[in-house]
């Protein structure tokens, strides 16, 4: 529903100041908000369960979603300005003159995973470490919810999935997918003098198998890759990939035939060919749109 309708001549206003601080996303976080930008990404969010606080769009954009905005059942203040006004916070082939303030919803824990975890029927994982470009982790939270993962784990030392650019590199897929936070690895290891498991040891007592994606000797050919019914891939970052303290807890290595004289994949497009093998093998009578717009 529509909480107000304000038409603004100025960006000079606290409650727009949000969707100008495109340096400061780590403020955002703070304050569980993150902006979403563009038609497509905006529309999707205003049909997710997300809370919007605001809108912020050109005439031509509220005349045709106003309806869906209406439809929302939580209040949204609407802001209305010119295009050119609008253009000058990022670029209007970035945003689209259309953007929206929306809360970060609240992430599961590892407990809430594994309670919703049946040992006989199929899930798949995806745990990020050291995935720093919000670029990246954008796409492969697409590559996530297009391959039916059940939960994105992230790992301390990647970037927040929330960060404006991934949202929008996401393509407002993020709005389907839970997220889970870890905490650091050496501060679970700690933690087990006084009895308690690590959140990653957690996965692997409940039969879930760690599959890194790793260029290693002992490393699994994808192709010839069997993988388990309740599986986890390991995702590191482009150079350096999955830390060795993670690498330590992880079942099998896999890795991705290429052709010689290619060092490796990005890791976006690594994370869709070993995601559309797992399905591929586990679920082989599962049926995919093909659509690459």
């Amino acid at each position: 529903m529509i909480l107000s309708i304000e038409h603004i001549e100025t960006l000079n206003n606290p409650e727009i100041e949000p969707y100008k601080s495109l340096r400061r996303p780590i403020e955002h976080l703070e304050l569980g908000i993150f902006v979403a930008e563009g038609e497509k990404v905006v529309t999707r969010l205003l049909k997710s369960v997300l809370t919007i606080q605001s809108i912020l769009l050109s005439q031509d954009w509220f005349d045709i979603y106003q309806p869906l905005i209406e439809k929302n059942p939580r209040p949204i203040k609407v802001f209305i300005g010119k295009k050119k006004l609008l253009e000058t916070i990022v670029g209007h082939s970035l945003h689209q003159s259309m953007m929206a303030l929306a809360k970060v919803p609240s992430p599961i824990t590892v407990e809430e995973l594994l309670l919703k975890s049946d040992a006989n029927s199929k899930k798949l994982y995806v745990l990020v470490d050291g995935i720093a470009n919000a670029e990246n982790m954008g796409v492969i939270v697409r590559n996530c919810v297009c391959f039916g993962v059940d939960a994105l784990i992230v790992m301390p030392t990647s970037c927040d999935p929330y960060l404006r650019r991934s949202v929008r590199n996401s393509m407002g897929n993020i709005f389907q997918l839970p997220i889970v936070y870890l905490s650091n690895l050496k501060d679970d290891r700690h933690l087990k003098g006084d009895g308690h498991l690590s959140e990653i040891e957690k996965l692997k007592q409940n039969r879930i198998k760690l599959y890194a994606a790793h260029p290693n000797p002992k490393s699994v050919n994808i192709s010839e890759m069997k993988f388990s019914l309740q599986s986890c891939i390991v995702l590191g970052a482009e150079g350096p990939g999955v830390s060795q303290e993670l690498l330590d807890l992880c079942d099998v290595f896999v890795s991705i035939p290429m052709k010689e004289g290619v060092d490796s994949l990005n890791v976006a497009s690594a994370s869709a060919v070993m995601l559309w093998e797992f399905q591929k093998k586990i679920m082989p009578c599962l049926s995919f749109r093909a659509y690459t717009k």
